[in-house]
């Protein structure tokens, strides 16, 4: 199988970042792909990881070798439990696959997320604040606010209707994925948190709340015009599924 052209100027490329050896049945060069040197992976440039051969003393010399924005461009493979796979996809790995997966697939999953970058809008900008969508983090003046994934699910929703309230109705539909309004304060919880975050970095006040219960991201009347252009246009792209941002929240 031929992934992104035949020569060897246009074939993909990627790193292998475990300290051990790469084993034969995760080695892309077999389908095609160029093994680059050492280094952090980037947009064009995939890492591969075998989590099968990490110990926490690996996994630590990972993380530290691997900052957020850079785990987005990674693939780890051999990770057999549901649980552990969906915790590294939430710190912000590009994907997590099994042991038993085949080359082809693996080359294909690669493949696609060395392109991943081209599908959706990166970041949005709202004055001093940037929201990261495939680190699933938001920064202050460059300082992250390290949220959790439902925290980022709500500011990036809110990002989409700047200056508009949304309704705590519309927030648990599209955030927590439900289809009524439970008797809980969960909204207000982790609005409140991200609203402490926020004044962290020297945002406070971004997020208003209406008189009805509903929330909005203010875009501040000092920002510039380029960015609030960025920012409609970011807001205005296709979202997956049925138009929702399902992939958000965890």
């Amino acid at each position: 199988m031929t992934y992104l052209g035949k020569s060897e100027c246009h074939a993909p490329r990627f790193r292998w970042l475990a300290p051990e050896k790469m084993s034969e049945r995760l080695d892309l060069q077999r389908c095609g792909w160029i093994l680059d040197p050492e280094g952090v992976p980037a947009t064009n440039c995939v890492g591969l990881i075998d989590a099968a051969d990490l110990d926490s003393v690996g996994w630590m010399q990972v993380l530290s070798f691997l900052p957020s924005e850079a785990r987005r461009c990674v693939l780890v493979a051999g990770v057999g439990e549901a649980q552990d796979r969906t915790s590294l996809l939430q710190i912000g790995f590009g994907d997590v696959v099994t042991e038993r997966i085949g080359i082809e697939e693996l080359g294909a999953r690669a493949s696609r997320l060395a392109q991943f970058t081209d599908w959706l809008p990166r970041t949005r900008r709202v004055g001093r604040l940037t929201l990261d969508l495939l680190s699933r983090e938001a920064f202050g003046d460059g300082k992250p606010l390290n949220l959790n994934p439902r925290e980022f699910a709500l500011i990036w929703r809110l990002a989409d209707s700047i200056d508009q309230f949304v309704s705590k109705q519309a927030l648990i539909y599209d955030v927590w994925r439900m289809g009524f309004v439970p008797e809980t304060n969960s909204v207000a919880v982790h609005m409140s948190r991200l609203r402490r975050k926020l004044a962290f970095v020297g945002l406070a006040g971004i997020i208003e709340t209406s008189p009805t219960g509903g929330y909005r991201l203010h875009m501040p009347d000092d920002v510039p015009l380029a960015d609030r252009t960025l920012l409609t246009a970011d807001s205005s792209a296709p979202r997956s599924g049925d138009g929702r941002n399902a992939s958000l929240a965890h």
